[in-house]
């Protein structure tokens, strides 16, 4: 239906079929046909201009044809100046064997006990010598010869220098691509192409005599180059869902501008990868998305700003450092479901580097939390492989740890846990998490129930007050008993909150969502750096920390001004969408068997 459709669109318009966009089932591309650029071989040159028509569905939406993204890497916390003013040479990278990832896999009972890697010593994040317990907890797992065997992680990122003696046994050529030059190998090419490699050293580096070791140093890593140029939504679409039967897990460290004043999200199409990584990938079983959560603390960033890590389709990672405590550049939102190591304190992350045996200890940001994260989830999955991309996030938040527990942000929550704004649930645990997905039950379907929309018109009224905030506006919406047996949901997982409102200063909004329970969330945090006009518009914000709450009740909204005087707004309307675990179970899928075109039974638990 969808080829005639186009093809009728196409005749209708005048413009250029092009095809399937990426994997998506519904979407066709279009290009412009443009006279201006003349004649070649007896037909119209097209622009570059491009449509995607999702047919039957929304009608048509304009593809964005350069976007930039940006890597979340390490922030100067007192050791990166000679980071930041390093010349680096160009590398002249060889191209490999085609039989990549051959090698044996560095798997065994004892083999944890052997490594000789000359700087695992100082991987403080794997094992922590110095402050006792500060680390993944992972030597446990290994010692059971659990080593992330069987799962690919890829980077999507600005390339994978698969030349490297610690990546070249473990790099996944099936898996990888470079969209930036069009080309199978994800070859770092510029000078500040090294960002992509030390992630993938932090997933999977393979246990020699070269630097150190990964925490799934029995895992693949692919490359899928994306950010070395500016991003086209067909590009970045395409990389989200590439291979995504090969590539279990896609770690992403990078997005917006993290200034402290840009709001951004993925477009609808971009979006809608997501959606069809989750439902489709891993032979329907789902991609896990692990994104950083950004490194815009020090401005006054929050990452619900952010539409890629406020996604219910992402796991959103932030950053702690080696003795357990916040760093000032980690942004903090309600979106957040768990922390992991990265740099503080002067002490960075020793990893991978370009180069054949390069290694550096100058790597951090939540560029580093977000692949530490993603190779814990290799572990769990290498150990059940039929786990769901939302089996992942429970998982994630039963067995995170709450650290620094003095901070005052630490908020009891469903099922006995805590929840702080920094944290989340607190930080990965690899022996925490590999061993409860061994006897985890899956959850039931995805459900979901979306509230009535209230539209109020409400003002926010502008601070006349010594206190440094207005008056705050609250709005109540009501989840009746019925609504939940309709949608038969157990429980709440995900809250997005889809809200307007115009304002004279975007930085003084503040929103909390408040649960039935007096659970109280929040969504938005002034930022003193966002002197915008426009307001938020449709911008739909994510909380993870109702995880587990009953749904029926009262759930109220309040937003106020804080920060600046003599700044209002209005409240036009917002919606609230609760999404949870259904009393059906999940369909069945068959895992995809990695390394073969076979497919394997997924175990029943």
């Amino acid at each position: 239906l969808i080829d005639v459709a186009a093809q009728k669109y196409s005749a209708a318009t005048g413009w250029e079929d092009v095809g399937p966009l990426g994997s998506l089932p519904n979407y066709r591309v279009f290009r412009k046909r443009s006279s201006k650029l003349g004649k070649r071989n007896g037909g119209t040159v097209p622009s570059k201009d491009g449509l995607a028509e999702e047919i039957g569905v929304t009608g048509i939406s304009r593809l964005s044809q350069g976007k930039r993204l940006y890597k979340r890497a390490l922030v100067d916390d007192g050791m990166s100046k000679d980071l930041q003013v390093m010349k680096r040479q160009d590398l002249v990278l060889r191209q490999g064997p085609m039989g990549f990832g051959d090698g044996t896999r560095n798997s065994g009972l004892n083999k944890w006990k052997e490594i000789n890697d000359p700087k695992y010593g100082d991987q403080w994040h794997l094992v922590n010598n110095i402050e006792k317990g500060h680390d993944i907890n992972v030597t446990g797992v290994w010692k059971q010869g659990v080593t992330g065997q069987g799962v690919t992680v890829a980077l999507i990122d600005d390339g994978l220098d698969y030349t490297s003696e610690d990546l070249l046994d473990n790099f996944d050529f099936r898996g990888s691509y470079d969209f930036n030059d069009k080309t199978k190998l994800p070859t770092p090419r510029l000078r500040d192409d090294y960002h992509g490699t030390r992630c993938a050293g932090q997933i999977a580096a393979t246990r020699n005599d070269v630097c150190g070791v990964g925490v799934a140093y029995g895992a693949k890593v692919a490359g899928i180059r994306m950010l070395s140029a500016e991003v086209s939504d067909r590009d970045e679409i395409e990389a989200l869902n590439y291979a995504m039967d090969t590539n279990w897990i896609y770690s992403c460290s990078w997005g917006p501008n993290d200034d402290g004043k840009t709001v951004q999200a993925p477009d609808k199409p971009v979006e809608d990868a997501f959606i069809h990584g989750v439902k489709n990938g891993r032979g329907g079983l789902g991609s896990l998305y692990v994104f950083a959560t950004g490194n815009g603390g020090n401005v006054g960033d929050n990452c619900n700003f952010d539409g890629y890590t406020n996604s219910i389709y992402t796991i959103s990672i932030g950053a702690i450092d080696h003795l357990d405590q916040h760093p000032p550049y980690s942004e903090m939102c309600s979106a957040q479901l768990a922390v992991t190591y990265s740099n503080g304190d002067g002490r960075g992350i020793v990893t991978t580097d370009l180069g054949l045996r390069a290694c550096t200890s100058k790597h951090g940001g939540t560029s580093a939390a977000a692949p530490l994260a993603a190779g814990i989830f290799a572990l769990a999955l290498s150990v059940r492989p039929d786990l769901t991309w939302r089996d992942v996030q429970h998982l994630a938040v039963r067995t995170a740890i709450p650290v620094d527990t003095r901070d005052s942000d630490w908020k009891d929550v469903a099922m006995g846990r805590k929840y702080n704004h920094k944290f989340g649930f607190g930080k990965l645990d690899a022996g925490r998490i590999v061993e409860a997905a061994r006897t985890f039950q899956k959850v039931g379907k995805q459900t979901k129930i979306a509230a009535s929309k209230d539209a109020p018109g409400a003002r926010i009224e502008a601070i006349t007050s010594r206190s440094g905030v207005g008056k705050t506006v609250e709005r109540t919406v009501q989840v009746t008993k019925q609504q939940v047996a309709d949608a038969k949901m157990k429980r709440v997982e995900h809250v997005t909150v889809s809200i307007d409102i115009d304002h004279e200063y975007r930085g003084n909004i503040e929103v909390w969502l408040k649960s039935p329970n007096g659970i109280q969330s929040q969504l938005a945090a002034a930022r003193p750096h966002d002197a915008s006009k426009e307001g938020l518009h449709g911008w739909r914000f994510m909380t993870v920390k109702h995880w587990d709450e009953e749904p029926a009740g009262n759930w109220t909204l309040q937003v106020r001004n804080a920060q600046l005087s003599n700044h209002a707004g209005t409240l036009n309307e917002w919606q609230m969408t609760l999404f949870g675990e259904s009393t059906e179970e999940e369909p069945h899928h068959t895992v995809p068997a990695v390394g073969s075109d076979k497919e394997i039974t997924a175990t029943e638990t």
